[in-house]
């Protein structure tokens, strides 16, 4: 495949893309692209991360997907790999030595020469990785550059789609609830402490201040801490 066909293929994603209203249609766009752009491949899967652990969101054949669940049932293979390291990972099964002793066994029995899986991400986060295979041959550094692009677009699709964001705002709420209780148990403990008071007679104070004062219980747990920081 030349520059052209490559500079062709994305162009046509673009256009794919912008009319996928949802996340799993410009994934299975994208999926479907790199079968046709990155050379060797002949099939993909889209795996998306989902609370720290990959998920397969798109494919474009059943061996693909069996090999993806074979990573998943055995902890071993080049998506986990590279999902945990969010490094690119290319795998020639031609190879004597053996990286993957779970994962290898089923992809030649498939008959799979070559593994690629590239990360995903957006900003810092690792969002996805995309994973190729090849039944031809291992996978070469001019794939590897065709698919680390396709791997960007994935990257931007994740990221603006609603169900990133919702589950995003889950997770940050999450934290911050976390973080929140976090603040009010060490209030809490600081009054034992300078009160001589139980945990249910410091919970008791902290209400009461909070609906003197007019404030959350929080604000007023955030307070306490202040006070009783050392001084330098």
């Amino acid at each position: 495949m030349s520059l052209d066909d490559v500079t062709g293929a994305l162009q046509q994603l673009a256009e794919v893309l912008q009319t996928q209203e949802t996340l799993g249609g410009a994934l299975a766009g994208i999926a479907e692209a790199a079968t046709r752009s990155v050379p060797g491949c002949d099939a993909a899967t889209i795996a998306i991360s989902i609370e720290g652990r990959p998920a397969t969101a798109a494919m474009t054949a059943r061996a693909a997907l069996e090999l993806d669940m074979v990573q998943y049932d055995t902890n071993d293979g080049p998506c986990l790999t590279s999902f945990a390291t969010a490094s690119t990972i290319r795998l020639d099964l031609a190879e004597g030595d053996e990286p993957f002793p779970h994962f290898a066994p089923a992809a030649r029995r498939r008959g799979v020469r070559g593994v690629l899986s590239v990360p995903a991400t957006w900003g810092d986060e690792l969002v996805a990785t995309l994973n190729l295979y090849s039944r031809t041959r291992p996978f070469d550094e001019r794939a590897v550059s065709v698919a680390t692009v396709l791997a960007a677009q994935v990257a931007i699709a994740v990221s603006r789609s609603p169900e990133f964001a919702a589950a995003r705002a889950v997770v940050d709420g999450a934290q911050r609830t976390a973080e929140d209780q976090a603040d009010v148990d060490l209030a809490s403990g600081l009054l034992m402490v300078t009160q001589a008071c139980t945990a249910e007679q410091a919970e008791g104070l902290l209400r009461e201040a909070a609906a003197h004062d007019e404030q959350t219980i929080l604000q007023i747990a955030r307070r306490i801490i202040q006070e009783n920081k050392p001084s330098r």
